[in-house]
């Protein structure tokens, strides 16, 4: 569990004590609403505070520093938790006990960050053109190149049906149109509002104490503040209707996506089940989908789900030839059906709980992993990892058809080719 320390107004603490890494870790998270107007803005900040700051004007200084601290990395995070938008940094160093002497790393990070933080390098009052430009172009260049990963994008657009008119429907990283019409003044405009309306969120995992760690950050995140914005995820528990869509690209191979609303996110009871649901139904080599849809029917490419915790939202993804569309989706909604009635064998069951297990595990054997586990954690919510796990040990195969029952089908998606 974490320690939590109010380090200011609007500017929490959360810290893990390990020292299982040799490296430690932390980040700083703007905590905002999830939005269409401010999507872009929220995508594209951090890279532009990270061009350049008073001290270290240029990316070439930054790394120069960076490297003089032991080749610890400082990078931008641009995270969405439902519908809670977490835009930042995160640091991983070293830490002292592995260095020649004390050196004070984490101290020196805490530093670079805040000056990336508050102190950037600035031209006639507001962000250099030529970064903002530069950051433009690279975020326009990920955004449209999302469109040739076929499966991510056919995932992306079943959520702007399903989730028209809420903000989980958009981008995380905004639209083109959005970027493109960003100046350096109006994004320095809104970066000085966000300064002063955010609350923040840090994660630190490593060998200090969380007093130590409050203390640093306390001297170096000073700001003007008024009234927070607050934000929050929308949860709809059920599917009012199913609306089905399909569109029309050059493609090979047909994309079939379903949204479904599961009623359950991590602040639930049954969180542990739904998890351990979606591993029996799509998630793995031993899970309903893998073994009876692609492999004995041969009717997918692929064939997975996956939920949100945050949103309570559950997506079928598959790959399936144009000519098994429709019967790959009915072989797909009856495994479906298999498990809201309860038909898990044992072995099923158990090779699920046992997957999802070690997956937790490992989730948590990374300083990077733990960080997003946490900050998760803090924004949202729900049950300690500790916690998850015993309950996972105890589940049932009942359990888990009683909440796979509470799952409703709102919306299928069909990418197929153009002349199909």
């Amino acid at each position: 569990m974490t320690t939590n320390i109010t380090v200011a107004s609007g500017i929490t603490l959360h810290a893990l004590y390990t020292d299982k890494f040799k490296t430690g870790c932390f980040s700083v998270n703007f905590v905002r609403p999830h939005t269409r107007r401010e999507a872009a803005y929220d995508a594209l900040l951090p890279s532009v505070l990270l061009r350049g700051t008073d001290r270290y004007p240029d990316i070439r200084s930054i790394s120069m520093r960076l490297d003089e601290l032991y080749g610890a990395s400082l990078g931008t995070t641009v995270r969405r938790k439902g519908e809670i938008k977490l835009t930042g940094f995160f640091a991983e160093f070293i830490e002292d006990a592995f260095l020649p002497q004390e050196q004070g790393i984490f101290e020196a990070m805490a530093e670079l960050t805040a000056e990336a933080l508050l102190h950037p390098f600035t031209e006639n009052g507001c962000f250099c053109p030529s970064y903002v430009e530069g950051e433009k172009a690279n975020l326009i260049n990920a955004i449209e190149s999302s469109i040739n990963d076929k499966r991510n994008y056919a995932v992306q657009r079943m959520f702007e049906e399903m989730c028209a008119g809420e903000a989980y429907g958009i981008p995380r990283l905004g639209n083109v149109e959005d970027v493109r019409a960003i100046t350096p003044q109006s994004l320095w405009e809104y970066y000085r509002r966000i300064l002063q309306t955010s609350r923040i969120e840090i994660f630190y995992a490593g060998r200090r104490s969380a007093q130590q760690v409050a203390a640093v950050f306390a001297s170096l995140l000073q700001r003007q503040q008024t009234q927070l914005v607050t934000a929050e995820t929308l949860v709809r528990r059920r599917a009012e209707r199913v609306r089905e869509l399909s569109e029309s690209m050059d493609v090979t191979q047909g994309k079939l996506v379903m949204g479904l609303r599961t009623g359950v996110t991590l602040r639930d009871e049954d969180y542990p089940a739904l998890v351990l649901l979606n591993t029996v139904f799509g998630s793995g080599m031993t899970s309903k989908l893998f073994v009876n849809v692609r492999e004995k029917l041969s009717l997918c490419y692929y064939a997975s789900s996956s939920i949100d915790k945050y949103k309570g939202t559950m997506v079928i993804s598959s790959g399936v030839a144009f000519e098994n569309l429709e019967t790959a989706k009915n072989a797909i909604l009856k495994e479906l059906d298999e498990c809201r009635r309860g038909n898990i064998s044992h072995d099923e069951l158990e090779s699920a709980r046992m997957q999802l297990l070690s997956a937790l595990r490992v989730s948590m054997d990374a300083p990077v992993r733990l960080d997003d586990f946490y900050v998760g954690m803090a924004v949202a919510g729900g049950q300690d990892l500790q916690e998850q796990l015993e309950r996972i040990c105890t589940l049932g195969a009942e359990e888990v058809a009683a909440v796979a029952r509470k799952l409703t089908l709102d919306t299928v998606f069909v990418l197929k080719g153009e002349n199909v």
